[in-house]
């Protein structure tokens, strides 16, 4: 590998990529409202990427039809790697940490997606366990890691069948990874605590007060979990030991239930009570709907 000149790569800028691949990704969450997690998947035939760092953690998720052997320096350290086309089955995955040194080359075609991770959003989960200060992730090349890889495919299979079209669900995934990331790939071994009992009677009732108040927008994760003074991660735990489902599922069932009643005013247009109730398009709507009453707005409407 030949010595260029280091690179700074920030993934939630547009077109960042260009940068250090020759080919653009083909699908992107650009538009996908997430705001703490990022996704691109490239195709790119054989290369060597200039020396670079980036500004977000990656974690990589190859997917090949044939063998590829690539080469990874890491802060001068080379690595060897032979990615199979068989390796989803273990469900391998790679960890690439912010701001790490890193040349790499590979010799054949190939297909990998990444997910880029906002460091401070995971300084954040870690804030109630340690000093966000002291949390460093460490480089992981192909390891097999079944939640990562299931976290990282829901996100996928999100984008491709037509995104939430908002940030709740990306941030909520992405607090999920970030605490997994910080339990198993941080330099300092991290215990998040436990509580037993879920929400206090009061914290649940705020935090359901604000859901229903704020049903109809682009509501977030972390403005649930500022209202409540507590981290998205002990949320979102705490929220499904009190109800049995997480805040997503939750928020989804009470936007359809409002849809439900909307849909008895037959002067309102389908596509106009899906946006009222915060959904981001009549597609992303008739999804969820179908999903939870197992026939569509149409349909239940001619009831």
């Amino acid at each position: 590998m030949s010595n260029l000149q280091l690179l700074s790569v920030d993934h939630f800028q547009q077109n960042a990529t260009s940068l250090i691949m020759p080919n653009p990704p083909l699908m992107t969450s650009e538009r996908s409202g997430w705001s703490s997690i990022q996704l691109a998947n490239f195709i790119q035939p054989a290369w060597e990427l200039p020396a670079f760092y980036s500004l977000q953690h990656i974690i990589i998720i190859a997917k090949n039809r044939q063998p590829v052997n690539a080469e990874l320096v890491m802060e001068g350290q080379l690595c060897r790697v032979q990615y199979h086309p068989n390796d989803y089955i273990d469900g391998y995955i790679e960890v690439f940490p912010a701001g790490l040194c890193s040349q790499i080359c590979w010799d054949q075609e190939i297909d990998f997606t990444h997910f880029y991770l906002d460091p401070a959003f995971v300084a954040q989960v870690a804030h109630e366990t340690v000093d966000p200060d002291r949390v460093e992730i460490q480089f992981e090349p192909k390891r097999s890691d079944a939640l990562v890889y299931q976290i990282c495919q829901a996100l996928r299979s999100d984008l491709d069948t037509g995104g939430s079209g908002n940030g709740f669900y990306g941030d909520s995934m992405a607090t999920a990874l970030a605490a997994h990331l910080l339990r198993r790939y941080s330099t300092r071994r991290l215990t998040f605590r436990e509580y037993e009992d879920g929400l206090s009677k009061f914290k649940l009732k705020q935090a359901i007060e604000y859901i229903h108040a704020h049903l109809g927008e682009n509501l977030s994760l972390a403005a649930i979990a500022d209202e409540l003074d507590m981290s998205q991660y002990y949320f979102c735990r705490l929220f499904k030991r009190s109800t049995g489902i997480s805040p997503h599922q939750y928020l989804i069932q009470q936007r359809v239930e409002r849809a439900k009643q909307l849909l008895r005013q037959p002067e309102r247009t389908i596509t106009a009570i899906a946006l009222e109730c915060g959904f981001s398009n009549q597609s992303h709507f008739a999804k969820h709907f179908g999903k939870l009453v197992e026939i569509s707005p149409k349909q239940f409407r001619k009831q």
